[in-house]
Order: structure tokens, then sequence, then C-alpha cells
């Protein structure tokens, strides 16, 4: 055998290696993007579910859902393997976003609206960034749990103040679509390069938070336009 056959086989085994576990890659970030979509509807109906019961309904599915957030956090420090950890912890920020965050806010208890939510994000956001670069430390699995929330608020706050300030139809919605749709791209295509399920899931799941802003932006726009009148 040549050398030249030797390394063009090498080559071509390496790049069929690389292009299955980017398509593995790829269909875990697709199915944490559908996951994502499908917990935001189930979450949706459940929510109006607990709140047809009253006031305590509400308030007691933030405590189970904040339980599961804080455990799950805890238990997944305790797994070595980073990426996974990194995951599971993701999965928990899940629940401590919607047990802090979103459920208090559409039971009007917080609102994103006020100058305070802006002043308590951004020193939060600075803390977890230095926490990242100084503090190599700290169980990933804090990171995900933490930056979860982080993100989603983050995308929230501009998202809403945008609206509020200028308009769903304004030239600054309009930005705010584009960026956050290059954030949702960008985020799937660095999962997928770095070609691990879980990096795939992570770029997933980033990919569905920004898409789903982006579309209430939209869905928003249309509604600014009042179609029930046409």
């Amino acid at each position: 055998m040549s050398i030249l056959s030797f390394l063009t086989g090498e080559i071509l085994e390496t790049a069929d290696v690389t292009l299955r576990d980017y398509a593995v890659t790829g269909f875990f970030g697709i199915a944490a993007f559908l996951l994502f979509i499908f917990l935001q509807l189930l979450g949706s109906r459940l929510y109006v579910k607990i709140t047809e019961s009253g006031q305590i309904g509400p308030k007691v599915f933030v405590i189970v859902l904040l339980v599961l957030g804080v455990s799950g956090t805890v238990f997944s420090c305790f797994i070595h393997h980073n990426e996974s950890s990194l995951v599971l912890g993701f999965a928990s920020g899940l629940f401590i976003w919607t047990a802090l965050c979103e459920i208090p806010e559409q039971m009007k208890w917080i609102s994103s609206l006020s100058r305070s939510a802006v002043l308590v994000f951004l020193p939060l956001i600075l803390l977890w960034t230095l926490g990242i670069l100084l503090f190599r430390s700290i169980p990933a699995a804090v990171f995900g749990a933490t930056g979860y929330p982080l993100c989603v608020w983050g995308i929230h706050l501009a998202r809403v103040r945008v609206i509020s300030k200028w308009g769903p139809s304004s030239l600054a919605a309009t930005i705010l679509i584009l960026l956050t749709a290059t954030l949702a791209g960008g985020a799937l295509a660095l999962g997928i390069v770095h070609g691990t399920i879980f990096s795939g899931i992570i770029g997933g799941v980033i990919f569905a938070i920004a898409t789903w802003s982006a579309l209430e932006v939209i869905w928003e726009r249309g509604m600014a336009e009042r179609p029930w009148k046409h």
C-alpha cells in the first residue's frame, strides 16, 4: 500500500468519524430544541390549570419547582463528568428560573419593567462571569444551574423593555430579533462543532430560548397591528 493511499484512507476515516459525531450532536441538539418547546407548552397549560385553584396553587408550584431545581443542582455536583454535570445543572436551572422569575412575573409579584430588575441582573451576570474566569474549583453544575436563569432573564429583560419603550414594530425590535436569531444560530452551530452529545443539548436549548424570544417579538408585532379588525 502506498503512503498516499494510506494517508487518503486515514483522512476519509477521520472525516467519517467527524461527520458521524456532528450528525449525532445535531440530532441531540434538535431533540433538545423540540423537548424545550414541548415543556414550554406543557408548562403553560399546567400553569393555567394551577392558577384556577386560586393563589395557593402557584405558591405550591413555585416551592416544588424550586426544590427540584436546587436538588438537581446538588445532585449534579457529585457527577464527575464535567459535561454531563453541566447539562444536569442546566436542566435544574430551568426549574429555578420558572420558580423564581417566570411564575412570579405571571402572578405580578415582580416586574421586568422595574429599574430594580436591571440593577439586580447586571451585578449577578458580572459575578457569574467572574466566577467562571477566576474560580475553576466551583462545579460545572453550579454554573449551569445559575447560567440558565441568567441567560433567559437577560433575553427576557431585553425583549420586554424594548417592546415597552419602542414597540414591537420599531427598528429596535427588529434589531433585537436579528440579534436573538444570531444568538440562536451561533449557539446551535457551536454546540454541533464541539461534537459531543452534551454540547449539542446545550446548544439546542439556547437555540430554543433565543428562537422562542424572537418569535414572541414577531407575535407582538402581529398583535400590534390588531389583525382581528381586518
